[in-house]
């Protein structure tokens, strides 16, 4: 059994009229506008919550000549991986090679690398240490770009609540992990060459490490400039208002005028016809 929205009458189930039997109003579309204003409401919110959302989007990427310039200096740390990072020299009897190590270097050599014979090297006693610590460098490494790419992804994020917060944290932990990974393959090197002999192996960093360490600064730098000078997000929403109260304030002008000009002709007609009537009783 149901009730009436308006006075709260029961009504049977098998009562199928669209009117209350008691206060006569229409059941299905009483309490309607209400429930539209509602679903206005409740629109405008969510359309507004999306607007606010695309207008951070925005101003992350170009609300400041600091912002475009972030993005260029938050990619950047990606290109030195791909420069010659370190050397590695082998100088043992029927071996003597010196290898450049990159991204891609390392890309390669771990797609082909011989597992089996890398775990009887980390359950060798001399080896473990100087293996783990060169496993060590290559982890960190891998994770000092993820941090990069993924703080880059992230630029669009830059605007919302501690999006300058989130942006350094990916910054200074790339830099960190680039800083140690340098630091291990250094130390797994002389750890290779105290148990292989110093002539035999040598490990040291190129050219292309310092400028991967300088380059994964510039991100963290940027930031805390942005940081220091905020960029100010733009309100699509109040800007859509404004417009929206100009066009009304136009079209109120419009029809103002155009009811100003009606009223003018319509004087015109009525002092027209009376000028006529006038005319017709005068030559009667």
């Amino acid at each position: 059994m149901a009730n009436c929205p308006n006075c709260g009458v029961h009504l049977k189930k098998t009562y199928w009229k669209p009117n209350c039997p008691n206060c006569n109003v229409n059941i299905f579309y009483h309490g309607m506008q209400e429930r539209l204003e509602n679903d206005v409401k409740t629109a405008e919110i969510s359309l507004n919550k999306m607007y606010a959302m695309l207008d951070r989007a925005k101003a992350s990427y170009i609300g400041s000549k600091l912002a475009i310039a972030r993005i260029v200096l938050s990619l950047i740390p990606i290109g030195p991986l791909f420069l010659p990072l370190a050397k590695l020299a082998v100088n043992v009897p029927f071996v003597s090679e010196e290898f450049s190590i990159n991204a891609i270097t390392l890309y390669n050599a771990v797609s082909t690398m011989d597992f089996e014979g890398l775990l009887g090297m980390f359950s060798s006693e001399s080896l473990s240490l100087a293996v783990i610590l060169f496993a060590l460098s290559i982890v960190f490494i891998a994770l000092g770009a993820v941090g990069s790419l993924v703080g880059f992804i992230l630029l669009f994020l830059s605007c919302s609540p501690k999006g300058i917060q989130r942006n350094l944290g990916f910054s200074c932990s790339a830099l960190a992990c680039y800083i140690l990974s340098g630091v291990l393959f250094l130390v797994s090197g002389s750890q290779f060459a105290s148990v292989l002999g110093e002539g035999a192996f040598s490990a040291s960093l190129s050219f292309g490490y310092p400028i991967l360490i300088l380059l994964a600064i510039a991100p963290i730098v940027i930031n805390l400039m942005i940081k220091k000078n905020p960029i100010v997000v733009k309100s699509s929403a109040e800007k859509r208002k404004q417009e929206i109260a100009e066009k009304a304030a136009k079209m109120a002008a419009e029809m103002e005028e155009e009811r100003k000009k009606q009223e003018e002709q319509r004087m015109i007609e009525e002092a027209y016809a009376a000028e006529q009537a006038k005319k017709n009783e005068e030559s009667k």
